[in-house]
């Protein structure tokens, strides 16, 4: 499961940076890209919409961050940038 900070405000449709949370890595290949949206979650229409590269999803186990890179995909973000 995966979902997205309460305390943003977005314009419906519109693809803007966003700061996701999800359970596990697994999560990752639901989130949405600029390109194409999400699986959506339960009743929650919002966080499945696309978002901007530069959006980041912040995974709880194992502990990691990713990153919706230039190229459309999320990659993690690794110490030393490898």
């Amino acid at each position: 499961m995966f979902w997205i900070d309460p305390n943003q405000e977005y314009a419906a449709g519109t693809p803007v940076q966003r700061d996701f949370w999800c359970d596990t890595p697994e999560d990752i290949a639901n989130l949405p890209t600029s390109s194409s949206p999400g699986v959506q979650q339960g009743e929650d229409t919002v966080s499945c919409q696309i978002c901007a590269k530069g959006s980041t999803c912040f995974c709880i186990s194992p502990v990691g961050l990713y990153i919706l890179n230039s190229e459309d995909e999320w990659k993690e973000a690794k110490k030393g940038g490898t």
